[in-house]
């Protein structure tokens, strides 16, 4: 009898495991989950296409926060098996960008995340640009590269200085001695000095309230060299140039230039070739010399100098006949001072003079090069003196008879008073 009621009890207790395992009364269900591997991917700014594991025992939907993030399938089924959600990036053109994968069950209750990100567009192309243009860059893209190309001055012991270039002027704050990227700034480089032409690239940002290059490297350096006028090109006689339609080719030295001036002589359509030591309310002391072109006088009959100048805010005429002058060189040799008499107006002014005719009859047959030099003294107010026009010509005025007997001779036949 005690037997009996052991295999009794044994096969009520197997009834309930059995019960149990098949989810009958009494059991617990298997939970419900939704589970996604990894929890974050990145992409290059290329773009492309990755996978994530979804295992998910109840039906679910995915989703991405943002449209440039693509999910496929967008729903699946309940599963006992982990289910493959391809994620696909497109070709980022901008900054950095991050965006939310989200999986979840139907009802919403249930979810896992997946967190994108994909790295900024960073272009390999150099933009070429010049001073001016890059200071009117609005709103630059933040990794994009500028090359350009210009003098250094005002350079400071922390390597910032101004790039002057014919356009202007552009802050650079410091050189890197290559390439270290984005964010990486550099100092002083022993190896670049004041008035040195240099070839830089960097990124453009506002610092300060001007558009500055920043994160930039040295590309090629040129030590600064006083110019040396003989490299101006040669052109044959006669010779007109005008500077307020093109530089001329000129060659521009300046023996005394304080850093504060970006240049001392500058040209603009309305003045020519204009050089002035005043600058932000003060006069400095300077020294500056235009060199023209050469000109080959050969086959030149009665050749004479002429130009058309401007001169203004000097203390006085007779200060801007000292503070001014013209020389001339022959051949490649040592400039000399031409004497120049009336070629200066009775007072200062906006007004154009024209010079008076300079003879050149003693080098008829040589290669000259004239010498427009400006000076300034800081204990007097520093004047401007333009150069506008430039000519190597013959002298048309006409001469009287080789047996001339005086004033008479005007009126013989064939004179014409107004030549």
């Amino acid at each position: 009898m005690k037997a009996i009621k052991i295999l009794s009890s044994l096969a009520s207790a197997a009834l309930v495991l059995s019960l149990t395992a098949c989810g009958g009364s009494g059991g617990d269900k298997e939970t419900p989950s939704v589970r996604v591997s990894p929890s974050s991917l990145t992409f290059s700014d290329a773009g492309g296409s990755q996978t994530v594991s979804v295992t998910a025992n109840v039906d679910w939907s995915a989703s991405s926060s943002d449209s440039w993030v693509t999910v496929s399938p967008a729903t699946g089924k309940s599963s006992g098996t982990a289910q493959q959600l391809s994620v696909t990036v497109g070709k980022n053109s901008s900054l950095d960008r991050n965006a939310t994968i989200t999986v979840k069950s139907i009802d919403g209750t249930l979810s896992g995340t997946v967190a994108v990100t994909q790295t900024a567009y960073m272009p390999t192309e150099i933009n070429d640009i010049t001073a001016k243009n890059a200071a009117a860059v609005s709103n630059p893209y933040k990794y994009q590269k500028y090359r350009l190309s210009g003098t250094v001055k005002g350079l400071q012991g922390n390597g910032s200085f101004n790039l002057i270039d014919d356009s202007g002027s552009l802050p650079v704050a410091g050189l890197n001695a290559s390439d270290a990227g984005y964010g990486k700034q550099g100092g002083a480089l022993s190896n670049v000095k004041e008035r040195d032409n240099v070839t830089v690239v960097g990124y453009l940002e506002q610092v300060g309230g001007k558009m500055t290059l920043v994160y930039a490297y040295l590309e090629k350096v040129d030590s600064y060299v006083e110019p040396d006028p003989s490299t101006a090109a040669t052109k044959n006689f006669p010779y007109t140039v005008d500077y307020t339609a093109a530089d001329g080719g000129v060659v521009i030295n300046n023996p005394a230039f304080p850093l504060v001036f970006d240049a001392i002589w500058t040209r603009s359509s309305s003045t020519g070739w204009q050089a002035s030591g005043y600058t932000d309310g003060t006069s400095y002391t300077t020294e500056s010399w235009l060199y023209t072109e050469k000109v080959n006088l050969s086959g030149a009959k009665k050749p004479i100098l002429v130009f058309d100048h401007i001169v203004r805010n000097f203390n006085d005429i007779e200060t801007a006949k000292d503070q001014t002058s013209v020389w001339i060189s022959v051949d490649g040799g040592k400039f000399h001072k031409l004497a120049v008499s009336f070629s200066y107006p009775d007072e200062q002014g906006s007004s154009v003079m024209t010079s008076e005719n300079v003879g050149l009859s003693s080098y008829i047959g040589k290669t000259v090069q004239f010498g427009f030099k400006y000076v300034s003294d800081q204990a007097k107010e520093a004047g401007t003196w333009c150069i506008l026009k430039v000519q190597a010509i013959e002298d048309e005025e006409p001469e009287q008879p080789g047996d001339s007997g005086g004033a008479e001779d005007y009126d013989k036949p064939g004179w014409d008073w107004n030549n």
